[in-house]
């Protein structure tokens, strides 16, 4: 079996398309984390004198997010406001941004909503954020869910009007940023980043490699005389399993080194490189790891089971498709890949950590049992051969036996 691996690993080296898919994985990561926006991001706030971005009659210095259940009631009862106005709300379908038409019974529930907000705006100072985010989750709820209140999803930012509140605002940013960073949570929330972005090419390139794997060996005729040997289904498939999810999986684990000592180096944290790559890894192996074993099991999978490389492919596209939005929240075992698309909201990450936690040992789970299906889908075809040819072989005897008798 470890002979089979390294012989795999040797063939996988040799093949274009994975060298395709390193290029893939590294424009990603320049392109995605490792910009001038990112670290803009990850770094401390500005702290220069705040800049009017509007007109004079309409000054605008920026966008805020709510502090408080105060700010949070107000605006979300502002856009919840709007839709009744319009009639409609906005949906993810299919990873597009949908307008909804509202019916009765859904006007009905953001009326409610409407209700709840008042009796909070009252007396805000009785409730806390969680409260207020407590109705956005069941109004998304009864809207039939993937709509811009679930949490997480819709942030209810507002335009920052005035100098003073500009200036309140950029000192409550600094505060946050101390806060995080003595919390520990700096590097945890750039990982988290890192593999936002990354899971894209992990949820989609590793297909294009495997769902030809199995069928290589037929495509220069080797078929007939791998089938003819006694090698276990099970080691033959799994060592190529094996071999090309560890080589995938090695790419962005180096990825995931180099973008924690670049983390370190651009936001100047001496002293935190080992850390930073320890952190990294983690997410990396825990975040990524999954979709790229499950996108390789599965491209293994479904060319055995439809005979064609293409489909699985086709298939997958769909998947990472659909699994691609929203950028934050909704961690169904639907999802291939999942997004979270904020070095911040750590609040928010441990709220869907059990939820995340529950996908990613899915994907593991499904990835073993996917590849067995491919190995079991193998032997079913080897077996087919094999009854071909003793049936072939039986055929000639007779018509052998048939001929010499009469002669």
């Amino acid at each position: 079996m470890i002979s089979l691996i390294g012989k795999e690993m040797r063939m996988t080296l040799r093949s274009l398309v994975f060298y395709i898919f390193i290029i893939v994985a590294c424009f990603f990561y320049f392109t995605s984390y490792a910009t001038s926006e990112t670290w803009g991001e990850l770094g401390p706030p500005a702290a220069g004198t705040p800049q009017n971005m509007g007109t004079a009659e309409h000054p605008m210095y920026g966008w805020k997010q709510p502090g408080n259940a105060f700010e949070l009631a107000k605006r979300m009862r502002t856009e919840i406001g709007w839709d009744l106005d319009s009639g409609t709300t906005t949906k993810y379908k299919i990873g597009f941004l949908v307008e909804n038409k509202l019916d009765g019974e859904e006007k009905g529930a953001l009326s409610d909503a409407i209700a709840k907000l008042d009796v909070i705006l009252q007396d805000p100072d009785k409730y806390t954020l969680d409260d207020v985010y407590k109705i956005s989750d069941e109004l998304n709820t009864q809207l039939g869910g993937s709509t811009m209140y679930k949490r997480g999803v819709g942030n209810f930012g507002f335009p920052i009007e005035s100098y003073d509140e500009a200036v309140k605002a950029q000192k409550v940013t600094l505060d946050l940023y101390r806060d995080k960073v003595e919390a520990g949570e700096l590097l945890p929330g750039a990982a988290r980043y890192f593999c936002d972005y990354l899971s894209l090419p992990a949820g989609i390139f590793p297909v294009f490699l495997s769902a030809f794997l199995l069928l290589r060996d037929r495509s220069s005729r080797m078929s007939e005389l791998i089938y003819s040997r006694r090698v276990s289904p099970w080691a033959y498939v799994f060592s190529k399993f094996i071999a090309l999810g560890v080589m995938l999986s090695l790419v962005f684990l180096v990825l995931s080194v180099v973008g924690g000592w670049k983390t370190v180096d651009i936001l100047g944290l001496d002293g935190q490189a080992g850390e930073a790559a320890a952190i990294f890894l983690g997410y990396t192996a825990w975040w990524l790891l999954p979709t790229i074993w499950a996108s390789v099991a599965f491209g293994m999978f479904g060319s055995m089971l439809f005979r064609l490389g293409i489909v699985p492919i086709a298939l997958q596209v769909i998947w990472w498709f659909i699994s691609v939005l929203p950028l934050m929240g909704s961690y169904g075992l639907y999802r291939l890949l999942i997004r979270f698309n904020s070095p911040d909201d750590y609040v928010l990450y441990k709220d869907w950590a059990d939820e995340i936690a529950l996908n990613r040992s899915f994907y593991l789970l499904l990835a073993v049992a996917l590849a067995a299906g491919a190995a079991w889908l193998w032997e079913r075809h080897r077996s087919r051969l094999d009854s071909a040819g003793a049936l072939s072989r039986k055929r000639s005897k007779k018509k052998i036996k048939t001929a010499t008798e009469a002669a």
